[in-house]
């Protein structure tokens, strides 16, 4: 139940300000170019208070999910006056930003808080992109894949740590990805064709091998039987109870076969080649299999401008896959289902909620972009919709009649409406089955 309450309060949070966020762009654009705003809403539905100024009612509404903005004269079917206030009655460049600055609004937020991620700092642990194990007869076993091999660059794209690697296979299934990578010092390419597995939020890719962490001691505990046994951080485990050692998993293995026995291990510390002996360890629950061990990892923290770089890349990379995950739901191997729902982003928002504001706001900044991109799609009905209609007016020079433009947006409404009840539809039906199942 306190799982549930802390999902509706993170999803109301989440959804609530970046959609607010997005109207406040059309708000403010809007009165700019003195366009008479009449409703401007945090929430949805039945008005429960507020207060008017001048000509805009500022008001807060029963659905906390958002918000909307209405101004005089922004849809063609209203009794229009000619009034120069009226948002019809502005010039197309001027309607062209006034519904631009809205998805601008989103993108803005996304850049700014992957920006002030990257100036607070964050510790990302080391997770080099090299296999430790592949499951016969599963989708990177068919690929060719083995133990040992590094992956360089799957679709196109440069991997840089494991998470780059699950992220691309996840949102890939029955996807031929192109996959380069390195064996024994040579270069090699292949396809994975990820197989579809039923994750906790929806069908997702799964290539079956295992990738274990470089067996570089991140740090030791002070304290700990690690630490008495004269381990370093930086040293590299050859061999544990004589046995070598490829992964740092390969130790946490020993580890954990023989809690409550010592554990030998051989390290490599500069030139010097040094066999310990790590006691077990008591107490602290989480120490007890690492024994003061802690993987390795990074700071990431930057100066403003070189945490704006970081910022565009990371979206860059997250709009490029979220393109290529749109582009599944026109290709066979796509499917709707593999789309969230609301009840999945309440539980996403909070779990990310419970780990702390930290992964709250990087789960902000990749909605936050994706609204901006989707509401720029030529959709009828969305921002990208009533933008495509004015370049065409634009082009054509001339404006499209009243009844053309009612049955674009009534095409575009039963799209959106058809789209939302059957991912409505997936979701409800998922979490049911995941309940029913425990």
């Amino acid at each position: 139940m306190n799982d549930i309450a802390t999902n509706l309060l993170a999803v109301v949070i989440v959804l609530g300000f970046l959609i607010f966020a997005h109207e406040s762009g059309h708000f403010f654009v809007a009165k700019f170019f003195k366009v008479r705003v009449l409703v401007f809403s945090f929430g949805f539905g039945k008005r429960l208070f507020g207060f008017r100024h001048r000509d805009t009612d500022y008001r807060v509404s029963l659905i906390p999910l958002g918000g909307y903005v209405r101004m005089a004269g922004d849809a063609a079917e209203e009794q229009l006056t000619g009034n120069p206030d009226e948002f019809l009655s502005k010039p197309k460049w001027q309607r062209f930003l006034i519904l631009f600055a809205g998805p601008f609004m989103n993108i803005l937020i996304a850049l700014a808080f992957m920006t002030g991620i990257a100036m607070v700092g964050f510790q990302q642990r080391v997770t080099e992109p090299v296999i430790s194990a592949v499951d016969a007869g599963k989708a990177g076993a068919r690929a060719g894949l083995q133990p040992g091999d590094r992956i360089i660059s799957m679709k196109g794209e440069p991997v840089a740590d494991v998470n780059d690697v699950r992220m691309i296979v996840s949102m890939n299934s029955g996807t031929p990805v192109h996959v380069v990578y390195e064996r024994s010092g040579v270069k090699r390419e292949t396809t994975l064709t990820p197989d579809k597995e039923e994750g906790e939020y929806g069908p997702v890719g799964k290539a079956f091998v295992a990738f274990g962490t470089s067996p570089i001691i991140g740090g030791v505990v002070p304290g700990t039987p690690a630490a008495a046994a004269g381990l370093r951080a930086g040293d590299r485990i050859v061999a544990v109870n004589g046995k070598p050692a490829a992964t740092l998993e390969d130790y946490g293995a020993a580890s954990e076969a023989n809690p409550t026995k010592p554990v030998a291990v051989q390290v490599v510390r500069g030139s010097q080649t040094l066999n310990l002996t790590i006691a077990p360890a008591t107490g602290n629950e989480d120490l007890v299999l690492s024994r003061g061990v802690t993987v390795p990892s990074k700071l990431v923290k930057h100066s403003f401008i070189p945490a704006m770089q970081y910022s565009v890349e990371h979206n860059w990379r997250m709009l490029k896959l979220a393109m290529s995950a749109l582009g599944r739901l026109f290709r066979p191997e796509g499917s709707v289902k593999e789309l969230s729902g609301p009840i999945n982003i309440a539980r996403i928002s909070g779990a990310m909620f419970r780990e702390g504001w930290l992964p709250t706001i990087a789960l902000m900044a990749m909605i936050s972009l994706q609204l901006g991109v989707m509401n720029l799609l030529p959709i009828p009905v969305l921002d990208g919709g009533h933008i495509m209609i004015l370049l065409i007016e634009g082009i054509a020079r001339r404006d499209l009649s009243l009844r053309v433009k009612e049955r674009i947006q009534q095409a575009g409404f039963a799209v959106l409406a058809t789209l939302m009840i059957v991912v409505l539809y997936n979701d409800v039906i998922t979490n049911v089955l995941r309940l029913r199942n425990g």
